[in-house]
């Protein structure tokens, strides 16, 4: 029997991965694809066309309008409620 490498990696060092998502035009091909399917195998495959044609316009939505990057800041960065109450002090 093998053992399994198991590798201990902290939370902070979490990979993240950038999804590549689909073009539209791949989308549409794909939806194509599934309503020829649908005489072949299965009625059902025309519902799959549609659901993949209305997902063509939040792909282009999320092109044209990309969501905001996130920051990390370090502890010493965030405002505690004692860093809080010091601002308000000096003001």
């Amino acid at each position: 029997m093998s053992k399994a490498k198991t590798k201990d990696k902290p939370k902070d060092q979490a990979k993240t991965k950038n999804v590549l998502l689909p073009s539209p035009m791949r989308m549409v091909w794909g939806a194509l694809a599934a309503y020829y399917l649908r005489d072949i195998i299965h009625p059902a495959f025309t519902l799959i066309a549609v659901m993949i044609l209305l997902m063509i316009p939040i792909l282009i939505a999320n092109m044209l309008f990309p969501p905001p990057k996130i920051v990390a800041l370090d502890e010493s960065e965030v405002a505690s409620d004692d860093n809080e109450e010091e601002v308000a002090e000096s003001i």
